[in-house]
């Protein structure tokens, strides 16, 4: 796609705006004029004698990211998101935007004589120097988008380079007649606080999570570009759903104002028993706007038994998934999510799930209809957070659960609900446990250790088969929300003569090691007021039935 445009005047006329629409330039950018320059002073990735000429599709997107709102004079985008298929250029395309935002006409500066935009570089009259920085959560990954945009400035024997005044680093870029530096950085996101920032561009931010900083360390980044009035850019492949990482909170159905967010999907989510002209036909359509890419060779490599086809889904289909292993698809977790009021004197089941110290203790209850709820947890806290609990706790030399706190919980279940059912795991609770069947009952209370497979697998599939078929909802609880989406399942091989032949599952934490409590005082709850206890009206004393 050629888009040399004729030269136009420079003269700027601030007091004059822009003289409207045409059918070729629905709004002002600075697009087109980038386009130009990017033509005239960068070497294509493809072949570097031959100019940068942008596929149709990168060209549309740089147009409408350099928009500029006729009245405020301001960019309406703040932040791009490109949510695209492995392979599909997202990296060196953001290292052409790095570039641009470096030393090309990146800001705006008035109105030429035709009634356009038009753009200089940052660090310009009173614009704050230009400094960009290149993040991820690996130095590897910062390679990505770094190493294209250096191909690019190195090409031609770094002719680039040289035409656009930058000191070429193999670390980081200077500006030879003025400030400015562009540089590849992986550090703590506290290290970043309050940088100049006026561009940062965030590679492949499905990795970036809470285990690894990323999501703290993308706020400081934003935080740190906002002050200046700059601009970031996202690269990301399709996030998986439940990791809650930093893509994953961008979504491209719902965008926030401000967020410019592409991603290319089938409209149909594939099927690996579709034929293998049907996958390559879709394979196609996502990747028509990336001549590089071989849809042939990358359906070889779905159709290897070796890869499994979530990783197909999410990587070459661009298509979020649940991950492979995962107990729940987070979209369908989400999905039951509901409102409901539970009255007191509501017959219930209650599931209670038992730490001391390392994760979580987590008591939910859940109504004969099949709703899940909250009654109590307690969540060992982590880092600061457990810090501030130790000065707060003089003497204590770690975290615990309060028994006393528990057992008032239990106690103020019984007396609130009509509880028919509660089913306990075991470990490192056996005394409250049975003082609670002496309490309450034995037949009402009763021990259900999660590490015996032959009895935790029918009650995971119980629950998934509630879910799946919409007969169990959920409260929304956050921390029985987190440890859901972090559950995986693991296969067991049950011994049982009343063994069906199916396959069954456990709930077990996946390789993040991310918390699951809440998932398992779910399922116990879900169980427990699925077989509970029924009263029979009887001329004598009441007599119970079990389902």
């Amino acid at each position: 796609m050629t888009l040399a445009l004729a030269p136009r005047p420079t003269v700027r006329h601030r007091t004059r705006g822009w003289r409207g629409p045409t059918e070729a330039r629905p709004f002002p950018s600075l697009g087109w004029a980038i386009l130009d320059w990017t033509y005239a002073y960068l070497p294509s990735p493809a072949d570097e004698k031959k100019p940068l000429i942008y596929t149709d599709e990168q060209a549309r997107r740089i147009v409408r990211w350099y928009e500029v709102d006729p009245v405020t004079c301001e960019f309406p985008w703040l932040r791009l998101v490109l949510e695209e298929a492995k392979g599909y250029g997202k990296s060196p395309f953001a290292g052409s935007l790095d570039i641009i935002d470096f030393v090309g006409p990146a800001c705006f500066d008035g109105w030429d004589a035709d009634g356009e935009p038009v753009g200089v570089p940052w660090g310009t009259g009173e614009r704050p120097t230009p400094w960009i920085q290149v993040a991820a959560v690996s130095e590897d990954q910062t390679e990505n988008t770094y190493g294209a945009m250096y191909s690019l400035l190195a090409a031609n024997d770094g002719r680039a380079a040289d035409e656009l005044r930058i000191d070429l680093g193999r670390t980081r870029l200077y500006l030879r007649d003025r400030p400015g530096r562009l540089e590849p950085v992986t550090a703590s996101a506290g290290s970043r606080e309050g940088q100049r920032l006026t561009k940062v561009t965030a590679d492949e931010t499905w990795l970036w999570n809470p285990r690894n900083g990323g999501t703290k360390l993308i706020r400081t980044l934003r935080r740190n570009v906002a002050k200046m009035g700059g601009r970031s850019v996202e690269t990301t492949n399709a996030p998986i759903l439940g990791e809650r990482s930093v893509a994953e909170h961008s979504d491209p159905d719902r965008p926030d104002p401000g967020v410019l967010h592409y991603a290319r999907r089938p409209p149909v989510e594939p099927d690996p028993n579709w034929p293998d002209e049907r996958l390559l036909v879709t394979l196609r359509t996502i990747y028509d706007d990336a001549p590089w890419s071989d849809p042939p060779r990358l359906l070889r490599e779905m159709r290897d038994p070796a890869t499994p086809w979530e990783d197909a889904l999410q990587f070459w289909f661009n298509i979020r998934t649940s991950g492979a292993g995962r107990a729940v698809d987070p979209r369908l977790w989400d999905a039951r999510r509901s409102v409901v009021e539970v009255p007191a004197k509501t017959r219930i089941g209650v599931g209670f799930d038992g730490s001391i110290s390392q994760d979580a203790t987590v008591i939910r209850a859940c109504t004969t209809e099949g709703h899940s709820f909250k009654i109590a947890e307690w969540e060992r806290p982590v880092g600061p957070e457990l810090a501030r609990w130790l000065a707060e706790h003089r003497g204590e030399t770690d975290w615990s659960v309060t028994r006393s706190e528990v057992h008032q919980a239990v106690a103020e279940t019984f007396a609130t609900y009509d509880v028919g059912l509660m089913l306990c795991d075991t470990p490192r609770w056996y005394t409250e446990i049975e003082s609670w069947a002496t309490l309450y009952g034995s037949e009402v209370v009763l021990a259900f250790d999660t590490n015996k497979a032959f009895r935790f697998a029918p009650a995971v599939d119980r629950w998934l088969t509630g879910l799946r078929e919409g007969t169990h909802t959920h409260d929304g609880d956050p921390l029985v929300d987190r440890h859901v989406k972090a559950a995986h399942l693991r296969k067991v091989r049950l011994a049982d003569q009343d063994e069906d032949g199916r396959t069954r599952y456990v709930l077990v934490k996946g390789d993040d090691h991310g918390r699951i409590d809440g998932a398992v005082a779910d399922v116990l709850a879900y169980q427990a007021a699925m077989t509970l206890p029924e009263p029979i009206e009887t001329m004598g004393p009441p007599m119970f039935a079990f389902r």
